[in-house]
């Protein structure tokens, strides 16, 4: 469907009744073209509006894979226009692996059994849980891994909010691989278990030396390295704790 140059033909805003000229509103940010709703409306909506092909997601994916640390260094330092916001990558990519994952059944983070009846049960229990609130669960663990990674790479001149702009790329990319495996883990649970526990770090470690791409190369890489230990015990840490919990008052668990 064609339209008319808009820098050339004088708009009538429909929202607003503002008169402009070019691709939207420039009172209220309308879009100039709100042609009638018909099957090309839907086929826009379900690409522009559900996927945001053309906003980005598959490009920033593709660029992630490539060079993660450069990608999202440009993504702070302003070049941002062709990219997936942050947040919502994470959340794309984390709904698409529960959904995914309904199929599979892996469990999220905790493995094993205790052989108490109590432990084991609250063990299972959060489990179905992470599985079934896997968007709740990446964005709440967001907030406790880029407080680490802040008190390790402030000393670089990174903020709080530029860390969570960071790993929520990181997490939305290991969230895809993790994806990817998940055949992996269903068939070949050790090699599976193996690849899921090595592949953030990896990613760590391929991703922070590329963000600080001028600082020496070995001393980003134990920061990160030592950053992700650090998390990922006080992550056991507060999932022991809940497991405590409802093991010792096993009627919480609905």
């Amino acid at each position: 469907m064609s339209h008319p140059a808009p820098e050339k033909k004088l708009i009538h805003c429909k929202n607003c009744g503002n008169s402009f000229h070019g691709y939207y509103c420039n009172a209220c940010g309308q879009d100039a073209h709100t042609d009638r709703i018909d099957k090309h409306f839907i086929y826009h909506e379900l690409q522009h509006g559900l996927l945001h092909i053309d906003k980005g997601i598959l490009y920033t994916l593709m660029e992630l894979f490539i060079s993660p640390g450069r990608t999202i260094r440009l993504f702070v330092e302003g070049k941002r226009v062709r990219h997936f916001k942050p947040l919502a990558f994470l959340l794309v990519m984390a709904g698409l692996y529960a959904f995914v994952n309904h199929f599979f059944n892996a469990n999220v983070l905790l493995t094993g059994q205790t052989g108490v009846k109590n432990a084991d049960t609250s063990i299972q229990a959060v489990n179905d849980y992470l599985k079934e609130h896997f968007e709740i669960f990446v964005l709440l663990e967001l907030p406790l891994i880029s407080f680490v990674y802040y008190l390790f790479f402030k000393r670089y001149g990174t903020n709080y909010i530029e860390q969570l702009v960071i790993n929520a790329y990181i997490s939305g990319l290991h969230t895809f691989i993790k994806l990817l495996l998940l055949p992996v883990s269903y068939y070949f649970s050790t090699t599976g278990h193996i690849l899921d526990q090595a592949t953030p770090i990896l990613i760590l470690i391929w991703t922070y030396p590329q963000y600080y791409h001028e600082q020496p190369r070995f001393q980003i890489i134990w920061r990160a390295i030592l950053g992700y230990v650090i998390f990922y015990f006080l992550l056991i840490i507060i999932l022991s704790l809940v497991i405590t919990v409802l093991t010792n008052f096993p009627k919480m668990i609905a």
